[in-house]
């Protein structure tokens, strides 16, 4: 997925090829970033996409970034991932030369997994994905509930129950944005006002 800045000078590592980029950034100029995270736990695992907008594009970015989700499990190809994969290993490699990022990742792996994989094994480990592996993952990602989280001005961003119906959904699209708005101005106007004609 990788990401950035709306703003990147590209260069190696960069993530100027990467899905969040060309799918996102390259063709939503409202969106200022996009960037895929991933948090590892021993028992579970966090994924996100965090993003940023204009408030005034609140419902669209959330809509790009369901859409961005629910392809992940449909559209993987070869070229992508083999990009990811090279990405993903030069990123550990050139990590690991910095002494207190590979301290830190020594005392990761050790909590984790009760043991220390050396970066060869790491690569190896990386370079052994499928898209099928990453399909079954992405699948069983999605048939949990997802966790939402937003400031700034909020008024146009769908509702958590908005949100979660959408991810439900095949083709992962928002509804109600009409009613959304309406509701939301609605609160904003006096009773004396909505009947007067």
């Amino acid at each position: 997925m990788g990401g950035g800045g709306s703003f990147s000078a590209g260069g190696p590592g960069k993530g100027m090829y990467t899905r969040l980029y060309l799918q996102v950034l390259n063709r939503y100029h409202w969106m200022y970033s996009a960037l895929a995270l991933n948090h590892p736990y021993q028992d579970t695992g966090l994924f996100t996409i965090n993003a940023s907008s204009h408030p005034n594009h609140g419902w669209d970015l959330v809509q790009v970034l369901i859409k961005q989700f629910k392809e992940m499990a449909h559209n993987i190809n070869h070229s992508e991932l083999e990009r990811a994969k090279t990405q993903l290993k030069s990123t550990l490699l050139m990590n690991l030369e910095y002494r207190n990022i590979e301290l830190e990742d020594i005392g990761r792996q050790v909590l984790a997994s009760g043991s220390r994989k050396s970066p060869a094994e790491l690569c190896a480990m990386i370079e052994s994905v499928t898209p099928l592996q990453l399909k079954d993952v992405v699948e069983k990602m999605l048939e949990s509930r997802p966790s939402v989280g937003a400031f700034g001005d909020l008024k146009n961003v769908p509702g958590y129950e908005e949100i979660e119906a959408a991810f439900k959904r095949d083709d992962g699209v928002l509804t109600n944005r009409l009613s959304h708005f309406l509701l939301r101005g609605m609160k904003n106007v006096g009773k004396s006002d909505i009947v007067k004609s």
